[in-house]
């Protein structure tokens, strides 16, 4: 098959010899990437073998890492979209068939993110000819876990779902990066259709609710908690109790977690209810607690379920957004958006407690994670809320790499964002066996 464009040719078999041959060719213009690979050389486990249809790939871990028919064109499809006059990134190398075809149409530098450190020196190992890869303006670069998104840059997916206990943050950064465009539309679309019904139903009912305000907020205290329903927080119900015992703490619940609370005395100030499809059933019976909720406060969102706000017998405070005042007349734009509303319930449990401006927040039961077959804290088997929706891993605190799902792994990207843009708030993370979230204190007794 003839290219315009050379790519190196791949071998059968992985050589010693050809790989510190390239390497010390690369290092010549990168010049502390051996030493950062020989860092993290053990990192992973990789079963490479060599797949042949018209041109050779190879096959890592059961997953294809090329195209087997035109490396060269589908690789120049992939940067179609790419501005080839500023600055490029390409995050995985694969078998570096898009370095090789920038390498040869732009002058500009090209950053090669390695997403598996130890999986490149299988790759090197195999590639003859490798002079394209050659040049000053290619940078080879080993990054961390916070390792920033540029937009001018390209994903070679499949290296994100390859040995995912490596680079897991950045991996699942990127795979939401990937997924976005369907986020964004199934948002936009799918549940912006589930919530019209609810604002429409709840247009007289709304007239007389009050927003959520400044006011509200004044009587938080500096250290807020917030209860998510991870399965890691039936380890931490002590803990709560104690903090609520013996220091000034706000408890923040969300919805599908507050019977569980209340099951076990726990009663807290805040509960935040958002979702449109957010149900009495979901949330559980919690007749028999009513009266140990009197003195709390239930902020919810305009186009929550009525049903769902009725079972509450507490003080009330609602939350709008811009977009959703076009089906209210009397509520004014100004009004909306008072906290930031994205991502899910969580999220907005976190964006409450930090327009209250507290010194610390702690986080229970925030996992993102499967624990065996749980999903949620008191509800066995709730792994099969999920059972249409495609898993991913996500390496967890304790150092295991356990199941989650890709609406986890958004959420939990959401969360980190968060984070980062409050660093004058300190982050306590109680949920050993949940998923690392970046920028927290992981505490450990």
């Amino acid at each position: 098959m003839e290219h315009p464009l050379s790519i190196p040719e791949l071998q059968d078999e992985f050589s010693k010899d050809r790989l510190d041959k390239n390497l010390n060719r690369i290092t010549v213009y990168n010049q502390d990437l051996k030493q950062k690979l020989m860092n993290r050389k053990n990192e992973g486990s990789y079963e490479v073998i060599t797949d042949q249809g018209l041109e050779k790939t190879l096959i890592v871990n059961n997953l294809q890492l090329t195209s087997r028919y035109d490396r060269q064109a589908f690789a120049k499809f992939r940067c179609r979209k790419l501005k080839l006059d500023q600055i490029i990134v390409v995050f995985g190398f694969g078998l570096g068939d898009e370095v090789c075809y920038l390498s040869q149409v732009t002058s500009y530098d090209i950053y090669v993110i390695i997403l598996n450190p130890r999986l490149f020196y299988e790759i090197i190992g195999r590639l003859d000819k490798i002079d394209v890869l050659l040049s000053p303006n290619i940078h080879f670069v080993i990054p961390d876990e916070t390792f920033p998104f540029t937009e001018n840059s390209i994903i070679n997916p499949v290296e994100l779902y390859i040995e995912q206990s490596v680079y897991n943050n950045l991996k699942t950064k990127l795979i939401n990066i990937i997924d976005d465009f369907y986020l964004k539309d199934f948002v936009d679309n799918t549940l912006e259709d589930e919530a019209e019904e609810n604002l429409k139903a709840n247009y007289d009912f709304l007239k007389t609710a009050t927003l959520l305000s400044e006011d509200d907020l004044i009587s938080f205290d500096k250290k807020i908690a917030i209860a998510a329903a991870g399965p890691s927080l039936k380890n931490n119900l002590d803990t709560i109790k104690s903090l609520k015992k013996v220091q000034n703490i706000t408890l923040i619940a969300i919805d599908v977690v507050i019977k569980y609370l209340l099951k076990h005395g726990i009663i807290p100030e805040v509960i935040v209810t958002s979702d449109s499809h957010i149900t009495p059933e979901i949330i559980g019976d919690i007749t028999e607690y009513k009266d140990n909720l009197r003195n709390s406060l239930l902020i919810f969102s305009a186009k929550t379920p009525r049903n769902v706000i009725d079972q509450f017998h507490c003080k009330k405070r609602v939350l709008f957004t811009a977009r959703q005042t076009k089906f209210f007349d009397y509520i004014a734009k100004e009004q909306a958006d008072f906290v930031r509303i994205n991502g899910s319930v969580l999220n907005l449990a976190a964006e409450i407690a930090i327009k209250a401006k507290p010194k610390n927040i702690l986080l229970f039961g925030t996992d993102f994670a499967f624990l065996d077959n749980q999903t949620h804290a008191g509800r066995s088997n709730s792994a099969n809320l999920f059972r249409d929706i495609g898993t991913v891993t996500v390496k967890c605190n304790d150092g295991a790499v356990r199941n989650t799902v890709k609406p986890y792994t958004y959420y939990r990207y959401l969360l980190e964002q968060t984070i980062s843009q409050n660093k004058e708030i300190s982050f306590d993370n109680y949920s050993k066996t949940g998923a690392v979230i970046l920028g927290t204190n992981l505490v450990v007794d």
